[in-house]
């Protein structure tokens, strides 16, 4: 007897073949359009690397008005310091008025020039250390992956993973428009109010002020290059599964994974500093 086919076995397997395909093609359009996001948002970021902090540019109505607070603050705190150096008849009370007056006009003079060199020595350290790493001197020229269709990957797993990975670069797109641009702004405004925070230094109780703001103007400067350098670590564990090195799907997941998850956190890692 010849034995006949049996057709919902048949039916089964094509009925999984199309739930695999469609959950495949999913994963991949997550992947995909991460990637687009991803390229559409640094080139935003090269816009943000370097904000103009110079005396004529948009902050210039800005310095006017803190600079003449900041003398004001000066006097309020110099006199409040000569106060307590009287009472207390200490001599170095009151030469720490004669000292932060002096820190004070350096500040005065030099602060805007300074602020400007610090940035844009920190923008050429970011494109160099980026040609270094990523062999691009521009965010909008790096290419990280190129998109995947279903002829390149057949396995729903290593599929699924991409997906999710693709949703990890969403994630990175997005953070990394958030954190440059609060950097831009946070730029403008510690160097808009330095001057005010250097009044301090006239008085012994209020001489953190400038050092606090003077460390967070250095963090917010460095931003970037710590973010380059981050994004480089990851981009080198993600290159083997990129260029199709890898030599299995569980080696590609152990190898990806971790090289986006870095990615990632390359958008938060101006936080450690």
């Amino acid at each position: 007897m010849i034995p006949l086919p049996n057709p919902f076995g048949i039916m089964g397997s094509l009925a999984g073949k199309i739930v695999v395909d469609g959950w495949t093609a999913a994963m991949l359009a997550v992947w995909n359009a991460g990637l687009w996001v991803l390229r559409l948002v640094l080139g935003w970021v090269d816009s943000l690397l370097t904000p103009d902090l110079s005396e004529g540019g948009p902050a210039a109505e800005l310095y006017r008005v803190t600079f003449w607070l900041a003398g004001v603050v000066l006097v309020i705190m110099s006199v409040i310091q000569i106060g307590i150096a009287a009472g207390r008849r200490d001599g170095k009370s009151l030469a720490r008025v004669l000292i932060g007056v002096a820190q004070f006009a350096i500040v005065w003079g030099g602060w805007i020039g300074y602020t400007v060199a610090v940035t844009a020595a920190s923008s050429g350290l970011t494109r160099a250390l980026m040609n270094s790493l990523m062999n691009v001197t521009s965010w909008k020229a790096w290419q990280p992956w190129k998109p995947f269709d279903a002829k390149d990957i057949t396995d729903a797993a290593t599929a699924t993973v991409l997906g999710v990975m693709g949703l990890l670069v969403w994630v990175a797109a997005i953070a990394q428009v958030i954190v440059m641009l609060t950097r831009a702004a946070a730029l403008m405004v510690i160097v808009a109010t330095t001057p005010i925070a250097a009044a301090g230094l006239a008085n012994d109780t209020t001489r953190g002020w400038f050092w606090k703001a003077f460390r967070w103007f250095h963090a917010a400067a460095l931003a970037p290059l710590v973010v380059v350098l981050v994004t480089g670590i990851g981009m080198k564990f993600a290159e083997g599964v990129a260029n199709g090195q890898a030599s299995g799907p569980l080696q590609a997941i152990s190898t990806a994974v971790p090289a986006v998850v870095l990615i990632c956190i390359a958008s938060f890692s101006p936080l450690a500093l």
